[in-house]
């Protein structure tokens, strides 16, 4: 009997470690198919305004899925901020928030950028974005239409700088 407490704490300990590695180290820059078409979709935005992937076709967008209650989303709005509308459009897909917080987020950050509602999920998941590993997730697609790179996890100004430079050379191979 005085061994169980021991063997608990230590499963217990063994559960955490495991979460810790899961959630700590997930992958970052993860890369999809870059000859692979952008699934399209049709939302609103949180102004209620309709608003269509198709809209943007000619223009490389950076679609990215966020959340006004996570951390490292919050972090790489000033960088979101700084390349819209700069080399790169960005699309902020809403997950897992209510459209109310996005909104009153977004409008406290300055951004400039739609946010987009996806209460379904249906955008999300043809993004292949979900609870595991998290967001943020930010894809990468070509004035083409087509999926250049996923970047998962926290955007930073050399993830970014990468990604910029990904667009410009797809657009003079184009």
């Amino acid at each position: 009997m005085k061994g169980r407490p021991r063997l608990l704490l230590a499963a217990a300990g063994a559960v955490v470690a495991i979460a810790v590695v899961v959630f700590a180290f997930r992958p970052s820059g993860d890369q999809v198919e870059p000859t692979g078409a952008a699934p399209t979709f049709s939302t609103v935005d949180l102004a209620g305004r309709p608003v269509r992937l198709v809209q943007y076709r000619g223009e490389p967008v950076l679609l990215n899925f966020w959340a006004s209650w996570c951390i490292p989303c919050r972090k790489e709005f000033p960088l979101l901020r700084a390349v819209h509308g700069h080399g790169l459009t960005v699309l902020g897909v809403v997950f897992n928030d209510s459209a109310d917080s996005a909104a009153e987020f977004m409008k406290d950050q300055g951004a400039s950028w739609p946010g987009l509602q996806d209460p379904g999920g249906d955008i999300a998941e043809a993004y292949h974005v979900g609870l595991r590993p998290g967001i943020p997730v930010s894809v990468l697609i070509d004035g083409g239409g087509r999926l250049v790179e996923r970047h998962v996890g926290e955007l930073r100004q050399g993830d970014l700088d990468r990604l910029v430079a990904l667009v410009s050379a797809t657009s003079t191979t184009t």
